[in-house]
């Protein structure tokens, strides 16, 4: 039988005071921190890089577990010590024998509902950095070797674990608590290193007094089953699995629909713009490449304005002639020369007898539909006026 204790974790400082799960004294009546031996739940350094993260890293250090102590998972309960101000980088597993952790779980009885977490009981010492925390009793060590490690073990292997310690740094202080052990003691004179009693003493060392449940400590709840949560978290991920899968099914319907549209629209344009290529090859750009079809147009349509519009402007001589010489019968006139000029339309040579009366013929031109004008005018003796005029008529005036 498995028992799981579901509760929201804390990784911040508490005041929770320790109860010791095997001690036999009953649980408080408030909130409360168990505490259980450390021996049976040690903290297993790893070699683990920096730049392994998440699931990867998990999965690197089970299998350096495996490697270096042999042997296979089954029957323990692992789980990373997510501990100190880089908790994503942790370096250490914590390992139990999974019986055992049932047994301390059924042990807590009907004080569980009041347990805010199950902790190897040097997991509860007081920690801070370049700190260690050493409490004795007749028969058992437990230390912090910093917010990242710790143990709790006989004095003969707490003291090997010690030295060993000692060989790869060094801390600033020791925080000595608990009855005297000639070896551990000793071995802490000779590293010359500065032994408080009390944790004020500490601050004549640079250092503050060292928190309790400030280090993410209650993130290693045993009694939170990890398995559990995984198991919980897959079944709630294969009852998302038949949504995601209609959703993704949709979502790919919808894709392939889109293609099939744009295809289509392309080919319907494609052939609208060579359907009015062809147009355009029969009526308006018989030679020539087609780029911009509606620029090309307008400059066509353009030209063939201006066209039309000289043709429409250009004078008309026999038509200025008939106009003219309508109205020339009805003036006393003399006709010396008829001749075309391009650009300034008919023009003819006459004499009349004054200036008024020319100008009376000219009024009298215009009247008849033509642009007629004096292009030069000059007096005779004798001979009265003689005169060039200029004439030309437009298609809309010869229409008039």
């Amino acid at each position: 039988m498995t028992l799981t204790l579901t509760r929201k974790s804390r990784g911040q400082s508490s005041p929770l005071p320790v109860f010791d799960l095997t001690g036999g004294a009953p649980p408080p009546r408030g909130p409360f921190v168990a505490a259980v031996p450390g021996s049976a739940a040690p903290l297993v350094p790893l070699d683990l890089p920096s730049a392994l993260k998440g699931q990867a890293r998990d999965r690197v250090a089970r299998r350096q577990l495996r490697d270096a102590y042999g042997g296979t998972e089954a029957g323990l309960d692992i789980r990373p010590a997510r501990l100190g101000v880089a908790p994503e980088l942790w370096t250490r597993l914590l390992i139990t024998d999974a019986d055992t952790r049932r047994e301390w779980l059924r042990a807590l009885g009907a004080a569980a509902p009041l347990c805010r977490a199950v902790l190897p009981d040097y997991l509860t010492l007081p920690a801070a950095p370049d700190l260690w925390v050493i409490e004795t009793t007749e028969s058992m060590v437990k230390a912090r070797l910093g917010p990242e490690d710790g143990f709790a073990a006989e004095p003969d292997l707490a003291l090997a674990l010690l030295q060993a310690a000692a060989r790869l740094t060094v801390p600033r202080a020791v925080l000595r608590q608990g009855p005297a052990l000639p070896d551990i003691d000793n071995f802490l004179a000779a590293q010359n290193l500065p032994v408080c009693t009390d944790p004020a003493e500490l601050s004549a060392h640079g250092l503050t007094a060292p928190s309790r449940f400030a280090h993410n400590e209650l993130t290693l709840d045993l009694a939170r089953d990890p398995g559990a949560e995984r198991a919980e978290m897959r079944r709630t991920l294969s009852r998302l699995r038949l949504p995601f899968v209609l959703a993704l099914l949709g979502l790919t319907g919808w894709i392939v629909a889109a293609m099939i549209e744009t295809r289509a629209l392309n080919a319907q344009g494609l052939a609208y713009r060579q359907n009015s290529e062809r147009i355009l090859r029969q009526v308006m750009i018989p030679t020539g490449p087609i780029l911009d079809i509606r620029s090309q147009v307008a400059q066509t349509m353009d030209r063939a304005s201006t066209a039309s519009s000289k043709v429409e402007t250009e004078a008309r001589p026999l038509d200025v002639l008939r106009r003219a010489g309508a109205v020339l019968g009805n003036h006393e006139t003399t006709i010396t020369r008829v001749s075309y000029q391009p650009g300034a339309g008919l023009v003819i040579d006459l004499q009349i007898t004054d200036f008024a009366a020319l100008d009376a013929l000219v009024a009298d031109l215009r009247t008849a539909g033509t642009q007629a004008r004096v292009a030069q005018s000059i007096t005779r003796e004798n001979a009265g006026v003689e005169a060039v005029l200029a004439m030309a008529v437009t298609q809309t005036g010869a229409e008039r």
